[in-house]
């Protein structure tokens, strides 16, 4: 029984998104993904995604301003994508690409994008660093974008998050954000915008599961 229960308190999911950036991990075959994001602009958007043959990610998300509280509710015009397709996996280096075009507070989308990482395993540790780039077809923008994402013992990560903002008023932008996980469900709490003067939270709920 104890043995059960330490398995099931430490066990790890590789994070397949940071606080507003995409990481190049995937979903396994058949495992479904359930994300509630709480922005702090007071958006709610909920999100399901499913694994396809280890390298494809499938996602469609909505939401919309004010759920909760006095007043109209301000429903998004129609639902977002997260598609995203596997190009390199060496155990160590991961590459891969997609589109999204989740408006994630007042900030123009990533659109196409594509990120390549390093992961690596030590004692109790487990790191993934990555970067990428993306391009805003609406707005004929590009901008780039940093993770790092540090696990210990399996239920605890820590992730910090680096955007440009070309296309955006705020540039510059670093997150900090923490993930509890307890089997198929984990809760993460961010802090963004760290340096702005401004810092905002956010609250992210995960379940996953492997069908």
């Amino acid at each position: 029984m104890f043995i059960l229960l330490f398995s099931f308190i430490t066990s790890y999911n590789q994070p397949t998104w940071g606080i507003d950036n995409p990481i190049p991990e995937l979903l396994n075959h058949g495992e479904v993904f359930i994300h509630f994001r709480n922005e702090p602009i007071q958006k709610l958007r909920a999100k399901i995604g499913v694994g396809i043959w280890n390298s494809i990610f499938l996602g469609i998300s909505y939401g919309g301003d004010n759920l909760v509280g006095y007043g109209d509710v301000a429903w998004e015009g129609q639902p977002s994508l997260d598609f995203r397709i596997r190009l390199l996996s060496t155990g160590s280096l991961e590459g891969v690409i997609g589109f999204n075009n989740e408006p994630i507070e007042n900030y123009a989308s990533k659109g196409a994008f594509g990120t390549i990482g390093l992961r690596f395993f030590t004692g109790p540790l487990r790191f993934i660093f990555s970067g990428g780039g993306n391009y805003n077809t609406d707005l004929d923008g590009a901008d780039l974008f940093a993770n790092m994402a540090l696990n210990i013992n399996g239920p605890h990560t820590f992730h910090m998050e680096y955007i440009l903002g070309s296309n955006d008023d705020n540039k510059n932008r670093i997150h900090l954000g923490y993930r509890l996980q307890s089997g198929a469900l984990g809760i993460q709490m961010d802090l963004k915008d760290i340096f702005s003067g401004r810092i905002g939270r956010q609250l992210q709920i995960y379940y996953r599961e492997n069908f």
